[in-house]
């Protein structure tokens, strides 16, 4: 929660920074401005999508060697520069109006491969309800969003070891039926409860000669456990 809390008010602080100053103008020539700055990013995007919309019609009709031949000689653009063109125009026609509120610069990073889609649909849901959606922030909060999936992923991965080795454990020391396979399943419990260095502790306690020799341990064994919980009620 609080990582969430320094990432918003990183974003917060990247967006002041990068926002024009428009305190500096009359209101009126900052309305204007505005204005202007909107109507030409929106123009840049939908140009862009379309741009890549008409290469990828061209692109049926040749193979991929002519194909860009022809857009280096004809159109006079960088194959690279075509290639980021059609993969924005192909992203971005399932997701909306949305994507007219974003910059070009954002559009190259959201449409590139392996983003998450999670990640895709809070921005687009940010941009909807207004908020200006800097590059440098979709940087920032991409390596953050990537890095806390890489981190949940490895605790399930651990998560998933530790479980299967228990249960390795297990199969391993439960003998079949009997007072034999009680025993081993409480020593499983506690493998798996305690920590290293309590479960040895317990284990030498258990399997010491004073203990096992004790005629009256069964006894002892359900008087420390009806103790037990009858301080566990109490609290």
């Amino acid at each position: 929660m609080r990582k969430d809390v320094r990432l918003d008010d990183q974003r917060d602080d990247d967006m002041r920074s990068l926002r024009f100053d428009y305190d500096s103008v009359p209101i009126s020539v900052a309305k204007f401005l505005r204005g202007q700055a909107d109507r030409i990013r929106r123009q840049c995007t939908t140009s862009l999508i379309q741009i890549g919309k008409a290469l990828l019609e061209a692109k049926r009709h040749l193979s991929h060697g002519a194909f860009l031949g022809w857009v280096e000689c004809e159109v006079g653009i960088p194959a690279r520069t075509a290639q980021a063109y059609m993969r924005v125009a192909g992203w971005a026609s399932d997701k909306g109006a949305t994507v007219a509120h974003l910059s070009p610069s954002v559009l190259y990073l959201l449409s590139t491969t392996g983003v998450p889609e999670a990640f895709v649909s809070d921005i687009l849901s940010r941009a909807e309800a207004g908020e200006h959606i800097a590059p440098s922030v979709v940087r920032e909060e991409l390596k953050a969003f990537r890095s806390g999936e890489l981190g949940k992923g490895r605790e399930l991965e651990v998560s998933a070891q530790q479980s299967a080795r228990g249960d390795m454990e297990w199969q391993a020391i439960a003998p079949d039926g009997g007072s034999g396979s009680a025993v081993a399943q409480l020593v499983a419990i506690l493998a798996q409860g305690l920590s290293a260095v309590d479960f040895a502790r317990v284990r030498d306690i258990v399997t010491s000669d004073i203990v096992l020799s004790d005629p009256k341990l069964a006894q002892n064994l359900e008087r420390a456990f009806c103790g037990i919980q009858a301080c566990v009620a109490l609290i």
